[in-house]
């Protein structure tokens, strides 16, 4: 579990990078392999809401991690708040099964002042163990 809470919380520095977004087409998916021999497989399922569906196998099936992220978001006077809505489910090989969902982001300064990203509300892990 703890390495579990590790990546989720470390891999919140990801979402705070200023890059474009992914705008795909419905049913368009991608694929790939990481460097340690991880595969990925996503599609994207809904155009409105726009919603994306993912699998995550790690290398010697060390790993599943899959589910999906409806993507949202809000505009304030002067800020834009976005986040993903759905489950996050992560199987080890010994039965282990954590579920958690990702934070919120607020993005302020979008029209005047300094630009901040902070991240809002809170991440709920549960332990689904049989």
């Amino acid at each position: 579990m703890k390495a579990v809470v590790a990546f989720s919380i470390s891999s919140i520095i990801l979402c705070t990078s200023q890059q474009k977004p992914f705008n795909p087409l419905l049913g368009e998916t991608n694929q790939g392999t990481f460097a340690d021999g991880s595969t990925y497989y996503c599609e994207h399922t809904s155009h409105h809401p726009p919603i994306t569906h993912y699998l995550l196998e790690g290398p010697n099936k060390a790993y599943r991690m899959y589910g999906y992220y409806e993507f949202i978001g809000k505009m304030g006077k002067n800020s834009l708040t976005s986040g993903l809505r759905g489950p996050c489910t992560i199987e080890f090989p010994d039965g282990t099964r954590i579920c958690y969902n990702a934070p919120d982001f607020r993005l302020g300064g979008t029209i005047m002042g300094d630009r901040t990203i902070e991240t809002i509300g809170s991440i709920v892990f549960e332990d689904l163990r049989n």
